[in-house]
């Protein structure tokens, strides 16, 4: 016979299912969302805003050189004198 008592057991046992259920519905819609976002393409920047400007792009890169004097590859348009006479950078 059906007891107070077991009834609310099964009446905690559905409503533990009820919640759980809803729970991992709610965490699984969170993994989702987060995927979809991982997959969307990423907005560009602006070549004209701040944001484009403040990271390297490839465009920065710069062939090196050979100094005539002392043999060391420096960048050209950053390269410091090595303090011989005769070097060409430093200027």
């Amino acid at each position: 016979m059906l007891s107070f008592s077991k009834l609310l057991l099964l009446a905690l046992v559905i409503g533990a299912v009820w919640y759980g259920w809803r729970w991992f519905q709610r965490v699984d819609a969170v993994r989702r969302d987060q995927l979809r976002r991982q997959a969307a393409p990423q907005p560009q920047p602006r070549r004209d805003s701040p944001a484009a400007s403040a990271g390297p792009t490839a465009m920065d890169a710069e062939d090196m050189e050979k100094c005539p004097e002392c043999g060391a590859w420096v960048a050209p348009r950053s390269a410091t004198s090595c303090g011989r006479a005769g070097c060409p950078y430093g200027r």
